[in-house]
């Protein structure tokens, strides 16, 4: 009996993530070119970007965030802001209520995001409705990339 609860304990771990939790960790684009850090922050689920694809190292740390509406933004360095705020677990894989950053463009917009599985969501940025917007599909990445 003592030795089925081990067992038990050993397989299941005492680690489990909640449901909401589950999205926590670093998401790779399907293209491979960008690296977002999920955590919890507060009550909500916020990412930050940890790697974007540039020409050289340098220039991905040196960029900043001209397409910002916000002249007091616009000197915000990329590598490291926060492009999702504020997501909350709805419930059945699926975090929203929360904003999306597209620093290409300087937009906002409402976010939704889906785990399809453990390793796998698929996030949405929309305007008004889910179905004006647009989605991407993030790996979760279990290797650290140097940066």
């Amino acid at each position: 009996m003592a030795i089925a609860l081990f067992l038990s304990f050993g397989t299941t771990g005492f680690s489990v993530l909640s449901p909401a939790e589950r999205i926590v960790g670093v998401w790779e684009s399907e293209e491979k070119n960008l690296l977002i850090q999920i955590s919890k922050e507060g009550g909500h689920y916020v990412g930050k970007m940890t790697y974007y694809q540039c020409a050289t190292e340098t220039i991905m740390r040196s960029r900043v965030d001209i397409e910002n509406p916000d002249p007091k933004l616009v000197g915000r360095k990329l590598l490291g802001l926060k492009l999702v705020e504020q997501l909350s677990y709805q419930g059945n894989n699926v975090w929203g209520g929360g904003k999306i950053y597209d620093p290409n463009s300087g937009h906002t917009y409402d976010a939704r995001v889906q785990l399809t599985n453990l390793n796998t969501v698929v996030v949405r940025g929309y305007w008004k409705f889910r179905w004006l917007g647009r989605s991407m599909v993030f790996n979760r990445r279990l290797e650290s990339r140097s940066n």
